[in-house]
């Protein structure tokens, strides 16, 4: 059974999300119940943790200072893994940002070890990005990484284009990138009018050019005004 501890009320610089993620040796027979937006699936300093699965919908991993500020460490799809840590106590909380379901895994150590490997280079990369990226290029990268964990092809779109449900709201990912809710919210406004994506009902998000966005995330071309 999931140890769910809490509900709580609102509160590449990455490598690819989920392609290398090695599998548990064992996996619960039966799936854990599906998680409501913003449960708290654990709390940061928690002696040890059991390792979960995201099934289905999205967790945040995150830190909080004694003031309340958020730096949000990574955001979590289908596939991966929570629950990893590196000392006796979970250094990070977790946090379901829509519907989720999750499944307890078993992993042996090998497993552990290669893929504590990846959430390093992932944690690796977030530093990256809050030290040396441009606000579009930290949105631009957010939002590919976001594609590729979440993403599926674009009906009635141009070819290539990327569709995926943004769980993350406009503060979690001011929280992840190290940027004010306002210049998220700018830089949406100046990727959709460059036509790099657009915005459905606010939490529909589509690619429109991969191509182009990754140039961008890169810091290869600039995101005209």
């Amino acid at each position: 059974m999931l140890q769910i501890l809490a509900d709580r009320g609102p509160s590449p610089a990455f490598p690819p999300a989920s392609s290398s993620i090695p599998k548990p040796a064992r996996t619960t027979p039966l799936v854990g119940p599906l998680l409501p937006p913003r449960t708290a699936v654990f709390l940061e300093g928690l002696v040890g943790s059991a390792h979960y699965r995201v099934v289905d919908g999205c967790v945040a991993t995150a830190q909080t200072l004694s003031d309340g500020r958020r730096q949000i460490i990574d955001l979590i799809g289908p596939g991966r893994l929570i629950g990893l840590g590196l000392s006796e106590h979970i250094r990070y909380s977790a946090e379901t940002l829509g519907f989720t379901r999750l499944e307890a895994v078993t992993m042996s150590q090998s497993d552990r070890e290669l893929a504590l490997g990846q959430m390093l280079e992932r944690s690796q990369g977030l530093v990256m990005l809050l030290g040396r990226k441009t606000a579009p290029e930290r949105v631009a990268f957010a939002l590919l990484d976001l594609a590729r964990q979440f993403g599926r092809p674009a009906r009635e779109k141009r070819r290539g284009a990327i569709t995926f449900h943004l769980y993350p709201t406009r503060g979690d990912l001011a929280d992840w990138l190290g940027l004010t809710v306002e210049t998220v919210s700018r830089c949406f406004t100046r990727l959709k009018k460059a036509g790099l994506i657009d915005l459905e009902r606010g939490d529909l998000v589509t690619v429109l050019d991969p191509q182009q966005l990754s140039g961008l995330a890169a810091g290869d071309r600039p995101l005209s005004h």
